[in-house]
């Protein structure tokens, strides 16, 4: 079965936020338990809409 890595731990070798885990349930059902791996996967964040400068128009002169 495959998880998602949360936290970064050492199991059969080093594991950072954001791998897959393959592993049997039983087998890592304590690291589930506390929260360092995810039977689901990951939310991803939506991608922020970029400002369009054009729309603002141009900035005032601070001379006057």
């Amino acid at each position: 079965m495959k998880f998602h890595v949360l936290r970064q731990h050492y199991g059969d070798k080093q594991y950072l936020p954001g791998d897959t885990r393959e592993a049997s349930e039983g087998d890592v059902k304590h690291l589930v338990d506390n929260g360092v791996l995810s039977k689901e996967a990951p939310k991803a964040k939506a991608e922020a809409k970029p400002a369009n400068k054009a729309e603002s128009g141009a900035p005032r002169n601070k001379s006057e």
